[in-house]
Formats: C-alpha cells, sequence, structure tokens
C-alpha cells in the first residue's frame, strides 16, 4: 500500500516515513499543504497522514479541498491541538481521524489499521486467487490455508498483482506503486523481485501464478474457472491492538529496542541543527520586537515555529522540551488573538531560556549510544559493506578452466562472483536450485558435446525466459550468432575480448534492463483510431492520452510529458508531418520517439515521413502485436540511450549532465522552500600516483570501488556523481554548513580506514579531500556553489588533503 505523509517538520516526517517502511508501506513525503494536494491530484494512494499546521495551504484546509473534489481516501490527522473546537474542525473537513503528537509507533499503526479497515475503503476485503489468500489488514498471506512468509516487498509485489487481476504490468508500473516517488531502483530491481516471489510461491505449488508477457510485463495467470467471479470478499478482522486515547512521551520510548535507539540517535544528531535554529528563530522575534504589542504576522509565523518544535522535541523525547515549546506557542496564540490585552515578554523569553537549557540535557536514550559509538558502528557497518559478498552472482559455463580463473581473479573489481562448472549436467542442477543466478555466462562448444551450448541455451529459453544469457565463446562466426540472437542470448562476445569487458557487459546487461514507459500521446482526428488505442494500449500498461484537434497539440505535449506521440497524417489545420517537424525543432524534444499511422502506403509519403523527423511507421489499419512490439522497442531504445547519456561508465554513478539538472532542481526547491542546501566537492588525494604505479586500469577499479562507498555512506534522497577526473560531487539538501561538515568528515575517516582491493594481491588504502558550500551563504547557483566548493577543496589539498574545508568557516557552537 502507498501512503502520503505531508508533514512540515523534517524531524518528524523522517520518523514517521521510517516506522512506515518498516512496516512495508511504500511512503511519499512532501513539506507543504500545495505539494500534498499536487500529489492527491497526481497519484493514488491508500491513506493520507497530514500534519494539521502546514505553509502554503493548512492541514485543515487540504482535507477540506480533498473531500470537495470527491476523494474518499482515508485521511489521518497529525495534531498537537486536543480541544473540542479542533475535534469539529477536523470532521467539518471530512478528517477521518486524528492523532495528537506525540504518539507511540504502536498507536499510529492501530490507527491506520482501524482506518483501513473501515467499510468505506473499497479496496481493504480479503483478495483471492485460486487456493491463496491475501488479508490486507492482518497482512497475512495463506495458500490451501497454509501460511506463506513472504518478505515486505514480495508482500506488496503479490497484493499488487492480486488488486489488478486483469491488467498487465509494466515493470514501471511496480517501480512506481512499490518504491516512493524519489526512491525508485532500476528495473533490474523487478526482475529480482518478481524471481524470489515466484521462487515463494513455487514452494506451495502456485507457481504458475504470475505469467510473462513478453516485451511489455507481468500479470495475474486468469483463472481457467468461473472468470467473472469476483476476485474479493469482504473479510472479518478485529484489531487486537486499538488505540490508546492517553499518551505520554514516557510511553513513547516504552519497550524501544536498542537498534531503535541508536537510529534516534542518528536521527537526533541529522536534526539537531535544525531544531536549534527552530529556536533561535523564536528567540530572534522576541528580541526584535521593539514594543511589548507584536505584531500578528510575527506571532503567527513564531506560532508554527513553536507548533514544529512541540512535535519534534517530543518525538525524540525531551519530555520538558515538549511541554516548554506547546506553552510558547500558546503564548504566541494568545498575543495574536487578544492584541488589545498586554503580553508580558519576559515570560516567553523565560521559556525559550527554559527550552535552550532542556535540550542541553543528555536523554536516557541518547547515553545508551553516544555520538562517538554511533560513529564507530557507522564506520563498522560501511566497512563491512565495502567487504560484503558480492552484488551479482554470475554461473560461469564452460570448460576453460583457466580462462575462468582469470576472469574470476578480475570479478573482484566489479562486485561480481562468479560460480564456474565445466558440466552441461551441473549447471542444469545449479539452475534447478532455490536461488538461481542472475545472468548465465556460456560457453557454445564442450569437449564431449559440441552442441551443448546450443541445447542448454535451448533449455534457458524455454524454463528461464527472463534469465539474462551472454554468450563467450571461440566460435565467432556469422551463423555462431545468428543462432543465439534466435534463441534469445542477451549478448555475444568473442573469447578474443579481455576479461574486464566481459565484466563490464555483464554489469551493462544487469543494469540496463529498459523501462516500459507509459505515457503515449495519440493525436488523429479519426475517433474510431483513437478509441481503438485507448482499448488496447492499456491492457499493456501504456497510459493514452488522445487528442482529436490538432491545434491543442502543443499544450497537450508539454501538459502530459509523453513518452512517446503516435501522429497520424492527414489532419485538418495541422497534418502529422508539421507536429513532427515542429517537435524536432525544440532542443527539449528533440530525441522524443514518434510513430506514425497512416493509411498512406506509397513510398513518397513513407519518404517524406523519415524525413521529418519520424522513427518509425505503421500502415492502417494495424495489427496489434505489430504495434505493441514497435513501441516497446521504440520505448526500450529511447530509455537506453538516456541510461548511456546519464550514467557514468566507469563509477556507475550519475555523470555531470545528469546530476547538474538535478542539483538545479534541489537547489530551486531551496529557494522556494527557505531550505539550506550543501555541495561537496571530494577528490581521491594523489590519485595520478595510483595511476603511474599500477596503471590506468587499477585506478579505474579503485574510482569505482569508491563510488559504492559513496552510495553507501549517503541518503537515497543525496545526489553522488562523478564529476570527471578524480572528482566527486555530493549534494545535501536540507543539509546546514555544519551538518554537511560532519557528514563529509565521517566519510573522509571511513575512506582513511578502508581497503581497496584492487587487483590479484594488491590492496591499497587512500584519503581524499573535500570543499564544502552552502546555499545561500556562499552562492545562490550551481555555478557559484561549485566555484567555492573547489575553493576549499583547493585550501584542503593546501592543507596536506585527508580533510575538509569550508571557504565562509563556522563557529563552534554551529557544530554543536
Amino acid at each position: 500500500m502507498r501512503f502520503l505523509v505531508v508533514e512540515n517538520d523534517e524531524a518528524q516526517a523522517h520518523q514517521i516515513k521510517k516506522a512506515l517502511v518498516e512496516q512495508g508501506y511504500v511512503v511519499d513525503v512532501v513539506i507543504d499543504g500545495e505539494q500534498g494536494w499536487a500529489y492527491v491530484e497526481a497519484f493514488t494512494y491508500d491513506l493520507l497522514l497530514i500534519d494539521s499546521s502546514l505553509p502554503e495551504l493548512d492541514g485543515i484546509d487540504l482535507c477540506r479541498r480533498i473531500r470537495q473534489q470527491a476523494y474518499t481516501v482515508p485521511i489521518l490527522l497529525l495534531t498537537v491541538q486536543d480541544s473540542s473546537t479542533d475535534q469539529v474542525a477536523c470532521l467539518e473537513a471530512g478528517v477521518d481521524d486524528r492523532l495528537v503528537k506525540p504518539f507511540t509507533k504502536a498507536e499510529l499503526f492501530a490507527r491506520i489499521r482501524a482506518l483501513l479497515r473501515s467499510p468505506r475503503k473499497a479496496n481493504t476485503p480479503l483478495l483471492k486467487w485460486q487456493d491463496l489468500r491475501l488479508d490486507p489488514v492482518s497482512r497475512e498471506v495463506t495458500y490451501e490455508q497454509e501460511p506463506l512468509s513472504l518478505s515486505p516487498k514480495e508482500y506488496s509485489l503479490l497484493e499488487l498483482f492480486l488488486r489488478n487481476p486483469k491488467r498487465v504490468l509494466t515493470q514501471s508500473t511496480i517501480l512506481e506503486h512499490l518504491w516512493s516517488f524519489e526512491t525508485q531502483p532500476n528495473e533490474d530491481t523487478v526482475r529480482a523481485h518478481i524471481k524470489r516471489l515466484r521462487r515463494k510461491l513455487k514452494k506451495v505449488n502456485a507457481e504458475k501464478m504470475i505469467d510473462t508477457v513478453y516485451g511489455v510485463g507481468y500479470r495475474l495467470k486468469p483463472l481457467a474457472e468461473n472468470p467473472s467471479q469476483p476476485q474479493s470478499a469482504l473479510a472479518k478482522q478485529t484489531d487486537s491492538n486499538p488505540p490508546q486515547k492517553d499518551l505520554s512521551i514516557d510511553s513513547a520510548f516504552e519497550g524501544t529496542s536498542v537498534s531503535a535507539k541508536v537510529d534516534l540517535a542518528d536521527s537526533w544528531e541529522r536534526f539537531k541543527t535544525l531544531i536549534l535554529n527552530r529556536i533561535n528563530t523564536l528567540e530572534q522575534t522576541i528580541t526584535s520586537a521593539q514594543t511589548p504589542t507584536l505584531t500578528p504576522q510575527l506571532c503567527q509565523d513564531a506560532e508554527l515555529q513553536a507548533h514544529k518544535l512541540a512535535g519534534s522535541l517530543g518525538m525524540f523525547g525531551f519530555k520538558s522540551g515538549y511541554r516548554l515549546a506547546q506553552q510558547i506557542e500558546q503564548w504566541f496564540i494568545n498575543a495574536r488573538e487578544h492584541p488589545d490585552i498586554p503580553t508580558e515578554i519576559e515570560t516567553v523569553k523565560t521559556l525559550i531560556a527554559q527550552l535552550h537549557q532542556e535540550l542541553q540535557q543528555p536523554l536516557d536514550w541518547l547515553e545508551e549510544k553516544t555520538p562517538s559509538h554511533l560513529h564507530e558502528n557507522l564506520i563498522s557497518t560501511l566497512q563491512s559493506a565495502t567487504n560484503s559478498p558480492t552484488q551479482y552472482r554470475i554461473l560461469v559455463v564452460d570448460d576453460d578452466l583457466e580462462l575462468s580463473e582469470q576472469l574470476q581473479r578480475a570479478a573482484i573489481n566489479w562486485n561480481i562472483q562468479l560460480d564456474v562448472t565445466s558440466k552441461l549436467e551441473k549447471a542444469r542442477l545449479i539452475l534447478q536450485e532455490n536461488s538461481p543466478p542472475d545472468l548465465v555466462l556460456l560457453d557454445l562448444v564442450f569437449p564431449n558435446h559440441r552442441e551443448g551450448g546450443f541445447i542448454l541455451l535451448q533449455e534457458l529459453k524455454d524454463q528461464f525466459p527472463e534469465l539474462p544469457v551472454l554468450v563467450w565463446t571461440v566460435r565467432d562466426d556469422i551463423t555462431g550468432r545468428a543462432a543465439v540472437a534466435r534463441l534469445g542470448g542477451n549478448a555475444f562476445l568473442s573469447k578474443s575480448v579481455p576479461c574486464d569487458q566481459v565484466l563490464e557487459t555483464i554489469k551493462d546487461i544487469l543494469q540496463s534492463t529498459p523501462t516500459a514507459s507509459t505515457q503515449i500521446l495519440a493525436v488523429d482526428d479519426d475517433p474510431i483510431t483513437l478509441n481503438h488505442l485507448l482499448q488496447l494500449l492499456p491492457s499493456y500498461g501504456l497510459e493514452v492520452t488522445p487528442l482529436a484537434d490538432a491545434r491543442l497539440f502543443w499544450e497537450t505535449l508539454e501538459k502530459t510529458t509523453p513518452d512517446l506521440v503516435i501522429l497520424d497524417l492527414e489532419m485538418p489545420h495541422f497534418n502529422g508531418v508539421e507536429l513532427c517537424k515542429t517537435v524536432r525543432t525544440d532542443p527539449s524534444w528533440n530525441a522524443l520517439p514518434i510513430l506514425f499511422l497512416s493509411a498512406r502506403k506509397d513510398p513518397k509519403t513513407v519518404q517524406n515521413i523519415y524525413q521529418a523527423g519520424a522513427d518509425d511507421y505503421i500502415s492502417k489499419p494495424f495489427a496489434e502485436a505489430e504495434l505493441i512490439t514497435r513501441i516497446f522497442n521504440r520505448l526500450d531504445r529511447i530509455h537506453l540511450l538516456r541510461s548511456l547519456a546519464e550514467t557514468d561508465p566507469i563509477t556507475g554513478l550519475v555523470n555531470r549532465r545528469r546530476s547538474t539538472h538535478d542539483l538545479n532542481r534541489y537547489l530551486h526547491l531551496s529557494q522556494r522552500h527557505c531550505q539550506p542546501f550543501s555541495l561537496a566537492l571530494i577528490a581521491l588525494d594523489r590519485f595520478q600516483s595510483i595511476n603511474n604505479q599500477y596503471g590506468y586500469g587499477v585506478g579505474e577499479n579503485v574510482m569505482r570501488q569508491f563510488g559504492q562507498v559513496l552510495l553507501h555512506q549517503f541518503r537515497d534522497e543525496d545526489i553522488i556523481a562523478h564529476w570527471g577526473g578524480e572528482e566527486f560531487l555530493v549534494g545535501l539538501y536540507a543539509s546546514h554548513k555544519a551538518d554537511g561538515y560532519k557528514r563529509i568528515a565521517q566519510l573522509l575517516e571511513l575512506i582513511e580506514r578502508t581497503v581497496f582491493p584492487v587487483a590479484d594481491h594488491v590492496q591499497i588504502q587512500m584519503t581524499a579531500s573535500a570543499g564544502i558550500a552552502t546555499y545561500p551563504e556562499d552562492g545562490t547557483d550551481l555555478s557559484s556553489l561549485y566555484t567555492a566548493s573547489n575553493a576549499a577543496l583547493y585550501q584542503a589539498k593546501a592543507a596536506g588533503g585527508n580533510c575538509c574545508s569550508t571557504m565562509s568557516g563556522f563557529s563552534q557552537s554551529e557544530l554543536g
């Protein structure tokens, strides 16, 4: 199930999202009411968790707008207000339930279960497929009344299929439903989860439940009997853990595990600066007041800051701080609502001073794991991640053991594990195991069976159609290549190529699975053609926007941002060739795939279509199989080209071109929402000496492993890019200077302790230097921030390396 959390307090949003994700839910988070409304309009959610006090659009007003537009999604309002007036406002706005901050995880989950159990929610009944049962409320899965143990993601995948029993789900559709908006992985992750789910279903004799629609996606196998029978029936469930009315901060931490406390302490270190800044803002508001009477706007702004403080401090276990923040909030409410009554500013100054003092007190859960211990654990975890088992498992079927050994030694640097067998029968046994490989590297020629490789390739095509196969053989002729292509081989390499090229091809196959994009813009003045496309394409997971009036083409194009356009040739006002040329003259759209449908087949017409910039042409009337194949071929090709254009081939990180786009997007968000942004430029120290001593191949291996360390160290939402040479760039949204400095300092310490295995019996230890710049102090655009971080990097290098530097510096108080 997919939830939306609308919460302006980043600390609280982080904790809520973390708790929900641990329960297997997919969670999107936005920070203001207008963003929340945009997400509600754009995506389908099973539950909304909305804070009552939001900027741009208030939480109550957001709920009211959602109900006015007839959205029936359940809403859980999060608030620090517990008055009868507040309750009435919530009910009138259409809120289904409200939760007073701070709250325990147990109460949050109980409220969620109660809402999802509500009879008005149409998607909570028991889901069925033959003898398989899935209960969305208890999250239990059974087959023939026997429980089926699934991971959270496997459960969500199975639930998605059961909720869409007649739909073909493309990889992109699965990604959209099972991963949050900002943390979507690539498509090979979908294939891996499909494989694992099928493996679990096979154990209970339900392995044929999920069909593969080749070139399109996956679907639930249609039931042989009673196809019109409903797929679900209402399930009677009781909640064994009802919500509690009374809540204290003490109970919020009761029974918290040690690991959860460690995570909480880590979160406190992340958001401590943000919380202190909010207190400073309150202090400045009072200090800047020239008269005992504050303006209503100042009071309202301060009231919001205090409101967010109360929720944050409660979740982090500051009992007295939570109550102090509530008193401060109430003081500003009284000052705003009763400006005619004199206010005693010294009262609120005393409360703020007490709040400062409260945050200096150690907490029980924080003392159990001090920041130094947290740091040591972080180093240990990331060190083990660097030396962890390889990411991909490859089955090598080859009788050339000497060459296989060379490949195994080279694979150390590529995060690839090779299982080698020289026997075809042994390979068949391995393929039948519970954990099949991610890819098969296959020779074609064997001493006792010259055609054995072709026979095994045919068996793989029939029994494991989703398993990628790379053929690596001495039989390098057109006959062999054509046979491999006919049998479904993903790639063909001659054994004359070096081992690194084989491993690079393996990574490309596993990481560059094309996406079946979903947005199609169909432009045709013939309503019959449009209707046919509307009936046909959605069954393959393609969403169609029909357009009969060519005069609206450009505004529809910009509004829908399609992944492919289907054009008719002859239309009133503007014909298809004119529209195609218009698209090709715009740099933002000139790579958009365009497919023509036309009843005209003469060579001149076809030539004009391709000269205008069309990618493909199909004559009317068209066959379903031909149209679908042409569409997905074009979508696959454009996705592959984009992937190649945006990914650094050495490190696998995003390149400068893609990261520049992402960094500018984050800077725009920072400017819009007044959020800080830190940019770190990181360079390996004395990297050229490694190239000189060991060669450029070893240097690339070091950079590749360094890129993996960066991916483990930073958050999914952080931007991590290879900027060029030995330079890497990290963008940290909503990170102040001190926060960014601490995180980069942790990284540099980790690098110093890391041993990089780069070749056979060769290990290297390195250091790195970094320069940090922060928006808006050091620059307001990417160019100025990069210049500042580059200058800071030179300072760090000049100081001897293995350190980080900032241009503007910081005080000890900023470091906390």
